[in-house]
């Protein structure tokens, strides 16, 4: 039995001004009628966008894309500078954008150009990879470093009033890193970590075993882009620095600055930080070509098989694609979203909404400076794996066969159209889309001359690319499932033949 005068230090809550009590306690007083409705003492805040709130949107649901102003010039190193001005809030993003990247380079060790991007934070000339993210951190500073398939580099995001600190500390990670022993090994028991972490992801087996079957091993995207555990042990110190000094050159760099700064106010803050900036010794450019699209031989029709029995299979149909300079390019993100890059696309509406398959189905093609990789991918209900690639190829026949419907044209150039706005959101953004005009070789204009080229892709277009990239012929088959099941039930789909591989995408059996 709990006694009154324990009551109070038992279960005593203060809500605003009353206080609950028990076992005897009178209640507090109820406050007088006419007491004074609270008020505070600051006014509300308003937002710098509160103008443009004031004002409720039209109602025919058009949104006016304005892609933003570019000014382009040179520092005396000869480094490309492009910048886009953004005074809304006091906020600069910097990005110093090597434009090549892994899939550029021959005869480099698989994972050894994003391994680099991994270590350029890890140490220089006069700090520790601990005092770079102090220093940063001082100044309140977002920072990455990174390398991909086509370009890498380092990225600051911080107040406008920060950015001579971030800007050396920038200049530092990028040109003066000494990739100390102690911090490669611990980024290499990192690496070798999640490369075996990669045995219990079906999405990262499927990822493994697409490259290799689809390019083969002595192609530049034959390999994930962490490489292999081998590549990683065997990785070296002498391969970075090599690596590094053909990357960071003048030659190959541009930097791209969005947010709160003028070109009057940034250009003395990058020469100082880079305008001394040269190139190694004997070093020269890397060419952006990418690599040779791979021989149909290595992409005949045939299906993979990677061992992992479980509730769903992890569905893959894929061939070599097309370089981002395809002069299609458009035509071919047009097919794509009606095929699978939406969700109202062909593939989900079937896999999911029809046949109840997968959560959801999708198509991309990766398109880099070389042919990257076209991909139609789900993960299936373990025992629908077979109905599910017949109706994935169904609808890459359907869409060769007879194209788009003019509803799904307009529908597909409208997502695209009205996504465009979303790339200038943030000043990151804005540095994201500047860098790629570096990386790709594009126009100041691309931007603003994009929604006339959308919009003039025909059905007529749309028909002619998806020839030209869904033969059935051209296609691999990745799955990762239950080979005992998949073994007997892939005769039906007449793929040719069947090939084995492990978790890491290597050849393990081919009949």
């Amino acid at each position: 039995m709990i006694r009154p005068q324990h009551c109070l230090a038992m279960f005593a809550f203060v809500l605003g001004t009353s206080t609950i009590a028990c076992g005897g306690s009178a209640p507090p007083p109820a406050p007088p009628a006419s007491a004074a409705p609270i008020t505070t003492a600051h006014p509300p805040r308003t937002t710098p966008d509160a103008p443009f709130r004031d004002k409720a949107p039209s109602p025919d649901g058009r949104i006016t894309f304005t892609p933003p102003t570019i000014t382009e010039f040179k520092l005396k190193s000869g480094v490309r500078v492009l910048l886009a001005e953004r005074h809304e809030l006091p906020i600069v993003a910097v990005r110093l954008v090597i434009g090549v990247g892994a899939g550029d380079l021959e005869n480099v060790r698989p994972g050894l150009v994003s391994f680099l991007g991994q270590m350029l934070e890890q140490g220089t000339k006069k700090r520790s990879a601990l005092a770079i993210d102090d220093d940063y951190e001082a100044i309140g500073a977002a920072h990455a470093t990174w390398f991909d398939w086509d370009s890498g580099g380092t990225s600051v995001k911080v107040l406008a009033n920060k950015l001579d600190a971030a800007l050396e500390i920038m200049s530092d990670v990028a040109l003066a890193p000494t990739f100390p022993d102690a911090e490669i090994e611990r980024t290499r028991a990192r690496r070798i970590a999640g490369i075996q972490a990669d045995k219990s992801s079906p999405g990262a087996i499927a990822q493994n075993a697409l490259a290799p079957a689809i390019f083969g091993r002595a192609h530049p995207y034959g390999h994930t882009l962490g490489g292999e555990e081998a590549d990683a042990k065997k990785l070296t110190r002498q391969e970075l620095v090599a690596v590094y000094e053909r990357l960071f050159q003048p030659a190959n760099a541009t930097i791209v600055v969005a947010g709160d700064v003028t070109r009057e106010g940034l250009q003395p803050k990058l020469e100082a930080a880079f305008g001394k900036w040269k190139a190694h010794p004997g070093a020269k450019p890397v060419s952006k070509r990418g690599p040779k699209t791979p021989p149909k031989a290595s992409a005949e029709r045939r299906i993979v098989i990677v061992d992992k029995p479980g509730a769903q299979s992890q569905v893959q149909i894929a061939r070599p694609g097309v370089p981002f300079s395809t002069k299609d390019r458009d035509a071919i993100g047009v097919m794509n979203a009606i095929l699978g890059g939406m969700f109202s696309s062909r593939i989900n509406l079937n896999l999911r909404e029809k046949h109840a398959y997968t959560y959801g189905a999708r198509s991309f093609v990766a398109m880099r400076h070389g042919a990257g990789p076209f991909v139609v991918a789900a993960p299936v209900v373990a025992d629908k794996t077979v109905p599910a690639i017949q109706e994935m190829f169904a609808e890459l026949d359907g869409m060769r066969r007879d194209g788009p419907t003019d509803e799904e044209l307009a529908l597909a150039k409208e997502s695209i159209l009205l996504g465009m706005p979303g790339r200038f959101e943030a000043v990151t953004d804005v540095a994201a889309a500047l860098a790629d005009l570096a990386v790709y070789d594009l126009p100041l204009d691309e931007y603003a001359k994009k929604p006339a080229r959308i919009e003039a892709v025909t059905a007529a277009d749309v028909k002619r690319v998806a020839g030209e990239l869904l033969h059935r012929d051209a296609m691999t088959v990745i799955v990762v499932g239950d080979k005992a099941k998949l073994a007997s039930e892939s005769i039906a789909l007449g793929l040719g033949p069947l090939e084995e591989r492990d978790a890491y995408g290597n050849v393990v059996s081919a009949k």
